[in-house]
């Protein structure tokens, strides 16, 4: 697919400043980079990726995501990247890990792990101290997310292949975090996209599958604990709608992310249905205002 602007004109009306958005998605994202301080410092990083001829951007919102202006050599290929010096990811994708605030000692829960990014940063947050449980649905990405815990050499984790909607309920967890499977079209940049195929019926039994690992994930969690969600798609339906039954059963407050990101609030109303006014302080990130792939991030309290 050439154009995946194409497939989003059902956002009109819901995007801000809808037309820059859609030349945005025309573009692929920019590659980003997370420096690993279980290995080394964005100091000695930066300072050897420039010698390879690379040029790199610090990220106003974290001293340790850069991005890649230019690269003479694919970073992936690297010793540095062998060796879990960097993590190549995308920016929006750190967000929702840097929203978890995981620190040392703690015990944390990723619902669905694979392929790591999300948990390899928080193992970094929590200087590989405290408890991750990584859990991963699809037995067949547990080699991969296996692969960057050991390269990235992290060892306050361990996995789990249970579906989110069946974790057991016999540990608690002061923080979780549920970047849900979704329908993807944040990820829909550049001529190189390939957007899913879908029908009603998919979406009904993706927000099933949602809002029941957010269920279980919320039996779970500490009073007083912490959970991020967050997804990859603008869909209000896979993101709001999703959170406002449970805002509206009591019990939870939706905290602003306490980052400096070009954001848009989280919707308070979507045709005609009005939404918990806390959704406010939910984060939506759109490609126009924030260089990356679209992202919905709402940071939970249990009170």
């Amino acid at each position: 697919m050439a154009n995946p602007a194409l497939r989003l004109g059902h956002l009109e009306g819901l995007v801000p400043d809808f037309q820059n958005f859609l030349e945005a998605v025309k573009r692929p994202p920019p590659v980003h980079i997370r420096v690993n301080t279980l290995k080394t410092t964005a100091m000695a990083l930066a300072s050897h990726l420039a010698s390879l001829g690379c040029v790199l951007k610090p990220e106003p919102f974290s001293e340790l995501v850069f991005r890649v202006e230019s690269s003479p050599v694919a970073l992936g290929t690297t010793l540095a990247h062998a060796l879990g010096h960097f993590y190549i990811q995308s920016a929006s994708s750190a967000i929702s890990a840097l929203a978890m605030r995981a620190s040392p000692l703690e015990k944390v829960l990723d619902m669905c792990a694979a392929p790591g990014s999300k948990t390899t940063f928080m193992a970094q947050m929590m200087e590989n101290t405290g408890l991750i449980v990584a859990n991963e649905p699809s037995h067949s990405r547990i080699t991969s997310l296996n692969a960057n815990l050991r390269r990235i050499g992290v060892a306050n984790t361990i996995i789990t292949c249970y579906s989110g909607q069946n974790f057991p309920k016999r540990m608690r967890f002061g923080k979780i975090l549920v970047d849900a499977p979704c329908s993807g079209e944040g990820t829909w940049r550049g001529p190189d996209a390939r957007p899913k195929e879908s029908v009603e019926n998919d979406r009904r039994r993706m927000t099933e599958r949602q809002s029941g690992i957010l269920a279980q994930a919320l039996d779970i969690l500490e009073e007083g604990g912490e959970l991020v969600y967050s997804t990859c798609t603008y869909a209000p339906e896979e993101n709001e709608l999703i959170l406002a039954p449970f805002l509206e059963r009591g019990g939870l407050e939706v905290l602003p992310l306490g980052l400096d990101l070009p954001t848009r609030e989280g919707l308070c109303e979507y045709k005609g249905i009005k939404l918990p006014e806390a959704l406010k302080n939910a984060a939506r990130l759109y490609p126009h205002y924030f260089d990356s792939e679209g992202f919905f991030v709402a940071r939970l309290a249990k009170i």
